[in-house]
């Protein structure tokens, strides 16, 4: 089924392309609440909202701007003058620099992949 779905939705770029920056902001949302100490319940449903809609969308393509949302939006919550618990901020800013890390890897490991193989023949 999500097959079909993902076929329908890359059939359509427009959408495609409206429903990966819902993801975005989704994220941006979710980070900014984790960060502002919100209960689990609040933004754990718009991340995985977003990480399925990115998933439709055709995201997997390249992983990383997900956990840079996160990462930013995270940074921002502390410029706003809002006060923010530092238990709550630190572990947000430490798993959006993990994925993001990750998931640079995960995105440059094929290209290098492929850098060897063509060096090789």
């Amino acid at each position: 089924m999500l097959r079909r779905v993902r076929a329908s939705v890359r059939r359509m770029p427009a959408a495609a392309r409206l429903i990966a920056i819902a993801a975005l902001l989704l994220v941006a949302a979710a980070a900014n609440l984790a960060a502002r100490s919100e209960p689990v319940g609040r933004w754990l449903p718009l991340l995985v909202v977003a990480v399925a809609g990115a998933v439709v969308a055709g995201a997997p393509t390249r992983l990383w701007p997900l956990p840079a949302i996160w990462l930013v939006a995270t940074l921002l919550v502390t410029t706003t003058g809002v006060p923010v618990d530092a238990a709550a901020l630190v572990p947000s800013l430490v798993a959006g620099g993990v994925a993001l890390v990750a998931a640079v890897t995960v995105d440059v490991f094929p290209v290098l992949r492929d850098r060897h193989r063509r060096a090789q023949t």
